[in-house]
């Protein structure tokens, strides 16, 4: 017996084609929200899971995450499938402000009927980690464990970004490698047995497959000596 866990990247984001919108929004520069394409590549990836049965969708919290999340619950025929807001899944600490400047749960559940504010988060708050792409890799990977005990035999959806999917891969396959926005990967678990890793950024169900950003980062941004 095995359930599927997919891995979603969020869509494209308005600084991906606005340079100069984290210079003009000091207040918020680690939460950019999605461009039009974004929203058409989530809207994609609801497609794809259309007729699927998903028990959830964890998400990060950051804005872009959460659109994402909502655009794929919303094209889904299952809607009592439930999207929770997952701390864990979210940057390394060392990529956004202090603290991070993601919404409210009150603004998030403007977003979707479908968000679960009853979920216990694995990390209500995180703990401080080390600097660098690898920095949360323990902290992802403890919620990566933690969603699979806390969902045990349903199929469910992670949406998160580049750099925590990216230590993932690391923890089912021993290396690092990055996804493309809104591509899918399916993680087969054997019920906490084991993981297979069936595929890996799979892009397919997009229209449009150039600039997804799959090769911002070969390699893991190493911590600064003096840090």
């Amino acid at each position: 017996m095995s359930r599927t866990i997919w891995l979603v990247r969020h869509g494209q984001r308005v600084d991906n084609v606005d340079k100069k919108w984290k210079e003009n929004n000091p207040t918020k520069w680690d939460d950019p929200e999605l461009t039009i394409r974004g929203k058409q590549q989530a809207h994609e990836v609801g497609k794809h899971f259309a007729n699927m049965n998903i028990e959830a969708i964890i998400t990060s919290p950051y804005t872009r995450c959460i659109e994402t999340s909502c655009q794929i619950a919303a094209m889904m025929e299952n809607k009592s499938t439930k999207i929770c807001v997952e701390p864990g899944l979210q940057e390394p600490l060392d990529m956004s402000m202090d603290p991070p400047t993601v919404p409210t749960m009150d603004k998030i559940k403007e977003y979707s009927t479908q968000i679960d504010d009853s979920y216990k988060p694995v990390f209500e708050k995180l703990p401080a980690e080390p600097r660098g792409d690898l920095g949360c890799a323990d902290r992802v990977v403890k919620t990566f464990q933690e969603i699979c005990k806390k969902f045990p035999s349903g199929n469910i959806i992670i949406v998160s970004h580049g750099v925590p999917l990216a230590n993932i891969h690391a923890f089912l396959k021993g290396h690092w490698k990055y996804v493309g926005q809104c591509t899918i990967s399916k993680v087969t678990d054997m019920y906490g047995q084991s993981f297979r890793l069936d595929y890996w950024s799979d892009k397919k169900h997009l229209s449009q497959t150039h600039d997804l950003h799959e090769d911002e980062k070969i390699v893991p941004r190493q911590a600064p000596e003096s840090a």
